[in-house]
């Protein structure tokens, strides 16, 4: 309650701290799948504020007159294995554009892909994840809405290529008196796919 906020403000303002407790760990964060229309419209809504028609309407532009998506109209996240020599020339040629230069000369410099999370036939039906097409791509020609969605699916299929993210997390328990705060953190150590 209030009162009880109150109480404790009042007892430990102006007090010096002990820490009483002290963790820390190193946690990963991996790539996230390849999209399919659905996760396509879900993260243009939350970062963008887009309608899930809205979303569809651009993708399918950039499908059908810009040639740059492939089919958006799917819900697999997976691409087949007869697919995987298109992967490196699909994103040699997203690395063309300034903004993905640096994440497409990682991929294309790979020995091997790493394909367990984004190979698997079983998962494809009728139309594999959205992804970019092996083309030029002319971003001058989109517009805004096309540009927002081509830079999503262009980041996810350059992204899922990369390392895992590390992160060190750290939790500390403060006794103030008899009065114990908890506080967290996270501190990005190695970039990896971010």
């Amino acid at each position: 309650s209030e009162e009880e906020a109150a109480t404790v403000v009042s007892g430990v303002e102006g007090r010096q701290g002990e820490i009483t407790k002290l963790e820390k760990k190193e946690e990963t964060e991996r790539p996230q799948l390849l999209y399919d229309l659905t996760s396509l419209q879900r993260h243009a809504n939350t970062i963008y504020g887009f309608s899930a028609r809205r979303t569809l309407a651009a993708a399918q532009r950039l499908y059908e007159e810009h040639k740059a998506l492939t089919y958006p109209r799917t819900n697999s996240r997976f691409l087949t294995g007869d697919m995987v020599a298109e992967i490196k020339p699909t994103a040699e040629l997203v690395g063309h554009n300034p903004n993905y230069t640096t994440a497409a000369k990682y991929v294309v410099s790979l020995d091997s892909l790493p394909l367990g999370r984004v190979v698997n036939d079983a998962k494809v039906q009728d139309h594999h994840a959205i992804i970019p097409t092996r083309s030029e791509h002319d971003l001058s020609k989109m517009g805004q809405d096309e540009l927002k969605v081509y830079d999503l699916v262009a980041k996810r299929f350059l992204a899922i290529f990369h390392p895992e993210a590390v992160f060190e997390r750290t939790r500390v328990e403060t006794t103030v008196r008899e009065h114990v705060f908890r506080t967290s953190g996270r501190r990005l150590i190695e970039a990896g796919w971010r």
